[in-house]
């Protein structure tokens, strides 16, 4: 009896890690790719690890009280004429591509975009021999961030590029 719960202790942390990758898979599998423009820096220090920070430059529009409370905040995505657009919607909001800032580990900070908008920050983990050749690039030109959007709100960045 007990060398099967020592098996089932040591067999629980693994089935819970292949459930993880399981479900990251199914979200990649059903994830529609944008090519989203940021503006950034790049703020590596031993204490953060090595993550690149950056702002969307999306255009943001709808009501910017939609995003007071984080926790309802639902940004709707479109294209418009080569450019990002994120509605700000209500939860219930019908939208073909909706991001759920919680669930993408987005910052929101109120009021501090163009017209009193919110703005839009993330991260992305970077390798310490790209880091340099990606700081230069953050302030030479304009950047994009390439993610997926999965089916359940999450919009995982997986790189950072140079514009055009």
């Amino acid at each position: 009896m007990r060398r099967w719960l020592l098996v089932a202790a040591l067999l629980l942390p693994l089935a819970g890690l292949v459930a993880g990758i399981v479900r990251q898979q199914v979200a990649l599998d059903g994830a529609t790719r944008w090519v989203i423009p940021i503006t950034g820096h790049d703020p590596r220090d031993p204490l953060r690890g090595q993550y690149l920070r950056f702002a969307y430059a999306w255009q943001v529009d709808g009501d910017p009280r939609g995003c007071d409370p984080p926790r309802g905040c639902a940004l709707c995505l479109a294209r418009r004429q080569g450019l990002v657009t994120a509605t700000i919607a209500p939860p219930a909001a019908a939208c073909p591509n909706r991001v759920d800032p919680r669930l993408s580990r987005i910052d929101i900070s109120p009021g501090l975009g163009p017209r009193g908008q919110p703005g839009f920050s993330a991260r992305i983990f970077v390798s310490e021999a790209s880091a340099p050749r990606l700081e230069a690039q953050l302030r030479s030109g304009p950047m994009v961030v390439v993610a997926r959007l999965a089916p359940d709100g999450r919009l995982m960045p997986e790189r950072v590029e140079p514009a055009g």
